[in-house]
């Protein structure tokens, strides 16, 4: 054996194990940093022999009195198969993964414990004692050592300690006494003091929390943890045991542009009073088979700003993009992403995704938020006038102008979802022609004789700009409107979005 122990920590070696402790508890309160002395069963064995305790009381299969086992031969095929198994039935495709583990609070109560039963039986002195606590190593990293190289043979992925992989494995270990033990001391802390705490919750659930328990600890004397708490430290009667395996994946993100070519769409699932108002929706037709290619727990639609229920989104289309969360497939190669482009197309007539699918990254996802407040819009505006203009020259004039600042009060159609507040938007240009008669036969109830009253307004705005009002004036809560700019009485008939003007994906 290549680890050869200085006199002061065969001290601590050979008392450790008089106390109760395994061997592994042992090397890590002296603090032996190498991973191998832990890992290797043979050396743990010939270390045993190395100390002046019997030699039977080292190795005896008992639960360790510091680590309840979790470091201990005897339940770690147990929890390695218990762990494999999990993996195998989520069936994750990542081939990297991370631990965390979670322990009982106990074991914190355990170990301060045992540095103080070191200090007082070796007469330590303050700096003595503050580095033994200082080397002791910590008892998950010491797991990890141990167990993540013989999962790697069972579930057949790496694990990933130097830069976190998107795959987490938690281990919830758990210690029947646990509670008990925090209660014992916490209600004897609580007897030294003679006036309740102030801070004390109003509900006893939270007494018992690790948070509280930490905090109460960390202000808590040695003097007064050694008074209150069992010394010397209880045997424990029964192993720590797993209690819970939680899998999970980031989120991953993919993302493109639609068009919407449907003016009876919502983009999103539309829900009155808890009933579903529209059979499907532009976030239905192209997440569905995405979630369903990745096997993804559930998802996030995202996008660039959003159309009414009646405005399509055509010619280039609207960046989108969508989180999928806890996917199992997270091997997204690039025919995957064109497959899903085609499954999506042909799955309806309503949406089409307009650009390749791309796996988009949290900065991209930044470029998409940022650009609904920087970027400029480009739509095309189907409407009428009331009456016939007296100046049929009036959309010449309208042509002119560039750059008009209008102030919009919120709309009485969102009034309902959002605070009534003025916005300043600007019209970057305009383009208004007379339509032609051809452009009249998609519409319904179009008298013959009013030709000449429906135009076509092609417009650039700010983002944000509320189209419909600036072409109707919503009852003079937009100014100026083209109500104002022709002074005639103006409607929309039909609305589309015609670009956005947003690099991406």
């Amino acid at each position: 054996m290549n680890f050869v122990l200085t006199e002061e920590e065969k001290k601590i070696f050979d008392l450790l194990t008089l106390e109760g402790c395994c061997l592994r508890c042992c090397l890590r309160f002296i603090g032996c940093r190498n991973p191998k002395h832990y890992q290797d069963v043979a050396e743990l064995e010939q270390l045993a022999k190395y100390s002046d305790v019997n030699k039977e009381s080292a190795l005896e299969e008992v639960p360790c009195i510091a680590c309840l086992g979790i470091l201990q031969s005897e339940i770690e095929e147990t929890v390695i198969k218990r762990i494999t198994e999990e993996v195998k039935i989520q069936n994750y495709d990542c081939t990297t993964f991370t631990c965390a583990l979670t322990i009982p609070i106990s074991l914190c109560l355990r170990e301060r414990s045992l540095h103080i039963c070191i200090a007082k039986k070796l007469d330590l002195t303050k700096d003595d004692y503050n580095n033994v606590k200082y080397r002791t190593q910590n008892i998950k990293d010491i797991w990890k050592w141990v167990v993540l190289p013989k999962l790697k043979n069972t579930i057949g992925k790496h694990a990933d300690l130097t830069t976190p992989s998107p795959f987490l494995l938690e281990i919830f270990f758990v210690y029947t006494h646990d509670e008990k033990e925090c209660c014992a001391l916490l209600d004897k802390l609580g007897n030294t003091n003679n006036k309740p705490s102030e801070r004390k919750k109003k509900h006893n659930s939270t007494k018992y929390s690790r948070k509280h328990i930490e905090s109460v600890l960390s202000n808590t004397s040695d003097e007064l943890f050694e008074k209150c708490y069992s010394f010397p430290l209880a045997k424990p009667n029964s192993f720590i045991h797993i209690g819970n395996v939680l899998c999970s994946h980031t989120s991953i993100f993919i993302g493109g542009r639609y068009n919407k070519l449907s003016r009876q769409l919502s983009q999103t699932p539309w829900f009155i009073n808890g009933e579903k108002k529209m059979e499907t929706s532009v976030q239905d037709i192209l997440c569905e088979p995405i979630t369903e290619a990745v096997k993804a727990e559930s998802i996030k639609f995202l996008s660039s700003g959003r159309e009414d229920v009646d405005v399509r989104n055509i010619n280039s289309g609207r960046p989108f993009a969508v989180e999928l969360i806890n996917p199992r497939i997270t091997n997204i190669t690039s025919e995957l992403l064109s497959n899903l482009v085609t499954i999506i197309n042909n799955s309806s007539t309503q949406v089409k995704v307009t650009t390749n699918l791309k796996l988009l990254s949290r900065d991209d996802l930044k470029k998409l938020k940022e650009g609904e407040n920087v970027k400029t819009k480009f739509y095309r505006a189907f409407c009428v006038c009331r009456s016939i203009p007296q100046d049929m020259s009036c959309l010449d004039n309208l042509n002119k102008l560039k750059n008009v600042k209008i102030v919009q009060k919120t709309p009485i159609r969102v009034l309902h979802r959002r605070p009534l507040t003025p916005r300043v938007r600007f019209i970057y240009d305009m383009r208004a022609r007379w339509a032609e008669p051809q452009e009249l036969k998609n519409l319904l109830n179009v008298p013959s004789d009013t030709d000449n009253t429906f135009f076509i307004l092609d417009v650039k705005t700010q983002a944000g700009t509320y189209v419909k009002e600036f072409v109707h004036g919503d009852f003079g809560r937009t100014k100026p409107s083209l109500c104002d700019l022709l002074n005639v009485e103006v409607d929309i008939v039909a609305l589309d979005v015609t670009g956005i003007n947003l690099s991406w994906p």
